[in-house]
């Protein structure tokens, strides 16, 4: 995978330890509001944006951390607190954007980890992950339509939308009720991740190549060339079919 596939921001190294437990601390702190994301919450949406069609300035994503309304806002004690936090969120994004352009298959969300009673394993969940992701794609929706019309959209989907989405149907929900079946669909995380970074990858080059400008980009992919989402059909007989019906 080339370098160039990385989003305009200078990719740099991922936050230390430290950095991360002064960012986890911050999130859990009164300075911020009941609405604002965990630090699970936080990769999650972090992702959708690095993995998506097109990446959004720091002043158009940064507000959605705090909450979904103006009033979420956080009260730093200085502007250096806030210079430090801001900086942090950025460089997170950036690590994000590098991991899935350099380890694509080696990618490793953040996810909580929980233990019930009576139960001596430690249960892996991804739902507090996936309701970040489905809000970095709910603040971009328009931009993500051409995935959405793909016909391998459902699939790839699947487990994000299952752990992360609000408004599931009881038989939905009937498939996330244990922990064990979040553990499941949670292990099948990364490899969605994967297929939606690689569908979005042409329009991100588009992107690039155009300043930037990815919002009514098209991905230029031969049709005899495999699919971008994964499935081994051609483009033009999977994603493709699904664009030429529009």
């Amino acid at each position: 995978m080339s370098k160039q596939e990385a989003n305009p921001i200078e990719a740099k190294p991922a936050l230390s330890e430290q950095e991360m437990e002064a960012l986890d601390s911050f999130l859990m702190s009164d300075a911020t509001s009941s609405e604002v994301m965990m630090l699970d919450s936080l990769d999650g949406f972090l992702t959708a944006i690095a993995s998506g069609p097109a990446i959004p300035t720091p002043d158009e994503w940064i507000p959605r951390v705090w909450g979904p309304a103006a009033e979420d806002a956080p009260t730093f004690t200085s502007d250096t607190q806030a210079e430090k936090i801001t900086s942090l969120l950025i460089r997170h994004l950036n690590a994000t954007v590098w991991s899935l352009n350099q380890e694509l298959e080696s990618f490793e969300p953040i996810f909580d980890v929980n233990v019930y009673e009576g139960d001596e394993h430690e249960y892996i969940d991804g739902e507090n992950w996936a309701n970040g992701y489905m809000t970095g794609i709910e603040m971009l929706r328009d931009s993500w339509k051409t995935l959405f019309a793909a016909k391998h959209a459902a699939e790839v989907l699947r487990p994000i939308y299952l752990l992360g989405s609000p408004d599931i149907t009881e038989a939905e929900e009937a498939l996330i009720e244990t922990p064990a079946q979040r553990e499941a669909l949670s292990k099948t995380i990364p490899a969605s991740v994967g297929a939606i970074y690689k569908f979005w990858a042409p329009q991100r080059r588009a992107a690039e190549n155009a300043n930037g400008n990815a919002e009514n980009a098209t991905p230029n992919i031969s049709r005899n060339a495999p699919c971008i989402c994964g499935s081994g059909r051609k483009y033009k007989k999977c994603c493709g079919a699904a664009q030429n019906e529009d």
